[in-house]
């Protein structure tokens, strides 16, 4: 491997390009002074102290007293780990202040959103959610929310986790809520479904198997719906889902679905 390569490897660790010239740099020799190696790595003489000041910081050279100053690696297997581990408490302090912030952020803007909220817009009748982080956020929270029925056609892609998915079913049924899904019935044979709806049935969502689905459907109460297309040109699912807050389009959709169910059959006991 090059010096130079290895430079490239070094500075994902946080090492700037002139730090990781000068550590390899010094890995080569048992010493350098600092226009020694200023000589041999190409940084700049005017830098090179200031360079090593940092890397002596970060534990990667200290200076050794003799005859006339100068500079020597601390060993790889002492130095790298050592600088793994201030990257992760670096990373572990930026999270815990974006943590902070973001607790912050939602007191400050909850408000906000709240008074939006009151108004009597139509257009918010309709979210565009296209990041399936959101859409499964967004289906688990409507989940919650429900008090009477979740009526379900599920076709994959599958969005959420199994975790997640075994949260957003097992919920509302435990809080007396009727949970009904429509699977085609090719999720039977299917390796990664199958355990799944081995989890819903358990939690005791009651569930039919038609032969084919048009649309991906959540259906929440009879007044949201949480639907998924597919793209009409290529018959790829779509990651993008819209939410509709529209009682009678729900009423239409609830219609659709009751009458799929009348077709289905049970699976497998």
């Amino acid at each position: 491997m090059t010096d130079e390569s290895l430079g490239d490897q070094l500075t994902t660790l946080g090492l700037s390009r002139y730090e990781a010239n000068a550590y390899v740099g010094l890995l080569g020799r048992q010493s350098f002074s600092a226009p020694q190696l200023a000589t041999r790595t190409g940084i700049p003489r005017q830098r090179i102290y200031d360079v090593l000041q940092t890397l002596a910081a970060k534990g990667l050279a200290h200076e050794r007293v003799g005859a006339r100053r100068t500079f020597v690696a601390v060993p790889p297997e002492l130095a790298l780990p050592a600088l793994l581990a201030e990257r992760r408490a670096a990373a572990e302090r930026e999270l815990a202040e974006a943590q902070t912030l973001t607790t912050a952020l939602i007191a400050a803007t909850q408000p906000l959103y709240s008074a939006g909220s009151d108004e009597d817009n139509p257009s918010t009748n309709i979210d565009v959610l296209l990041d399936p982080r959101q859409i499964g956020a967004r289906a688990l929270a409507l989940a919650q929310e429900a008090e009477h029925e979740i009526l379900v056609c599920f076709k994959r892609p599958l969005v959420s986790t199994f975790d997640e998915n075994i949260a957003e079913v097992g919920q509302p049924l435990r809080r007396g809520v009727r949970y009904r899904a429509l699977y085609e019935t090719a999720a039977l044979s299917d390796a990664e479904l199958r355990p799944l709806l081995a989890a819903f049935r358990e939690l005791g969502q009651e569930m039919r198997f038609v032969p084919a689905l048009p649309i991906k459907m959540n259906l929440f109460d009879g007044r949201a719906a949480l639907l998924s297309l597919q793209d009409p040109l290529t018959g790829r699912p779509s990651i993008t889902a819209l939410c509709m807050t529209h009682p009678s389009l729900a009423q239409t959709l609830k219609k659709s679905f009751e009458a799929f169910w009348a077709e289905g059959a049970p699976g497998p006991g």
